[in-house]
């Protein structure tokens, strides 16, 4: 084996070995870019599923207030609100 052909075949290693360096920090990268998503994926179901539950609960008081007495219930409660003969009487606590 001559020397020029042994430092070729040294140069084309080297290069092969660099490539597959690089190929395998990639792929490295790229399993833990997955499992980061997959975790970011995960939390933002149980998120959806809470804003889901949250939503039927709210759907459920709007129900509530979809009669007179529902409504005249929300302005005394949330409004502070009273009737023509009313006096609105605030305790503190």
């Amino acid at each position: 084996m001559t020397r020029e052909r042994f430092l070729k075949e040294i140069f084309i290693m080297a290069i092969i070995c660099f490539a597959t360096f690089h190929a395998v920090k990639s792929i490295y990268g790229s399993i833990q870019r997955q499992i980061f998503l997959h975790g970011q994926m995960q939390a933002l179901k149980n998120n959806q599923k809470q804003a889901i539950e949250i939503n039927k609960d709210l759907q459920g008081g709007l129900t509530s207030y979809n009669s007179k007495a529902g409504l005249e219930r929300l302005a005394r409660e949330r409004l502070n609100l009273a009737g023509k003969d009313e006096v609105l009487v605030r305790i503190g606590k």
